[in-house]
């Protein structure tokens, strides 16, 4: 027995235990990182940090639930020549130490986006403390830094808003780890979502200044080069994801080509097939769009009880879908000479001794590439009425 007591005692100096805890009273939690382009040149960075209840409050623990200045967060920012220089003087600024580890989304302003985001991709890429899920969007017109500091009505944390829309299927959802790996591939350009603040009400009646705005993911951001170069508005953003097969769902509020009124559509089963063929140094692109959905609103004069008419509405809408991609690919194609449908990969993947050809000239040839758009429509349902309100009563055709 005492050997064995002695053998136990030899190892007990080679128990590390905790000697590197840090406990919770002494955490502040990164939720939404900002980078900006300073005056100088240099890199702001903005970090937005949760206030836990009660804290700060001068209060009795447990009675506030929020701090000082009312609030459930705060925002602090510095400038440094890089991210990790920055971070280091926002250290210097608090009692207690970071934790990147719940960090939701980082915002990047558009002049610093504009510039490019080559250099701070690397501090996210090599820090094990950053989470390669975390959502990457840009400021569109504005500063990272505002959007933290932007009160939400619903949200105690403003970047919880941003994070579940992005979250939602509603526009553009890419991570820094979906970033780099288009990045990195032949064949396409990557892009992000892009986040706005907008009032509440579009005109008010009493033209009062709203006291709080909203967050609105709607564009998306085109990069090249590391550099942003262009935004998609929200129909071409709809035609982006339905042509690289990331949408699940879709809501469409137009009016159709050749039928006087408009309607509401939920489009979901939602599939695309591309094709790409080479005829010397001339591409021709072929896209099929295929979709089922339901009618949710039917402002036309038709009667949706008939059949033919369920047709009609079904090839309209068609020509609609596939006019507004084939537009959307236009304007990546004229304006930017960037191919973010990934036309380039589907060669680089299938045909790959034709892409090894053509890879150095590819923008060109994509610019000039002949696109051709179909789409097959299928409309399974159209509510629980035969006829809209309006025409209740009159001949429908």
């Amino acid at each position: 027995m005492p050997a064995r007591m002695l053998l136990l005692l030899l190892f007990v100096p080679l128990l590390s235990g905790c000697w590197d805890r840090v406990e919770m009273n002494d955490i502040s939690f990164f939720m939404a990182s900002g980078l900006d382009l300073s005056e100088d040149g240099r890199l702001k960075t903005t970090i937005q940090v949760p206030i836990p209840a009660g804290g700060g409050s001068g209060g009795e623990s447990g009675k506030a639930s929020t701090g000082t200045f009312g609030k459930t967060y705060y925002a602090v920012s510095a400038i440094g020549t890089n991210i990790f220089d920055a971070e280091r003087q926002i250290q210097q600024k608090n009692s207690r130490h970071f934790f990147k580890g719940q960090r939701r989304v980082v915002f990047i302003g558009e002049a610093l986006a504009r510039k490019g985001i080559q250099d701070i991709l690397d501090n996210y890429a090599r820090d094990p403390r950053s989470r390669m899920r975390t959502y990457l969007v840009v400021a569109k017109g504005s500063e990272a830094s505002k959007l933290l500091q932007n009160d939400h009505p619903t949200e105690r944390i403003p970047a919880e808003e941003v994070r579940e829309l992005e979250r939602s299927g509603v526009g553009t959802s890419v991570t820094f780890r979906d970033f780099l790996m288009t990045q990195a591939r032949d064949g396409i350009v990557p892009v992000t979502g892009a986040i706005e603040l907008v009032p509440p009400a579009v005109d008010p009646s009493n033209g009062a200044a709203s006291k709080f705005n909203m967050f609105r993911l709607s564009s998306t951001a085109v990069f090249k080069d590391y550099k942003l170069i262009g935004y998609l508005n929200d129909i071409e953003t709809r035609s982006l994801r339905w042509i690289k097969n990331e949408s699940k769902e879709e809501y469409f509020g137009d009016s159709l080509p050749g039928l006087s009124g408009n309607i509401g559509i939920v489009m979901n089963d939602i599939k695309s097939k591309v094709n790409v063929i080479m005829n010397g140094n001339r591409a021709q692109v072929r896209i099929q769009l295929r979709g089922t959905g339901t009618i949710n609103e039917s402002n036309v004069d038709l009667k949706l009880s008939r059949l033919s008419n369920m047709t009609i509405i079904e090839k309209r809408f068609g020509e609609l879908v596939a006019r507004q991609t084939l537009q959307t690919v236009k304007k990546a194609q004229t304006e930017w000479r960037a191919d973010i449908f990934g036309f380039g990969l589907h060669l680089h993947q299938f045909h790959y001794r034709t892409w090894k050809k053509v890879r150095s000239q590819w923008d060109t040839i994509f610019s000039e590439a002949d696109v051709v758009v179909t789409a097959d429509i299928s409309l399974r349902r159209s509510g629980i009425i035969g006829n809209s309100f309006e025409h209740h009563g009159a001949e429908k055709k």
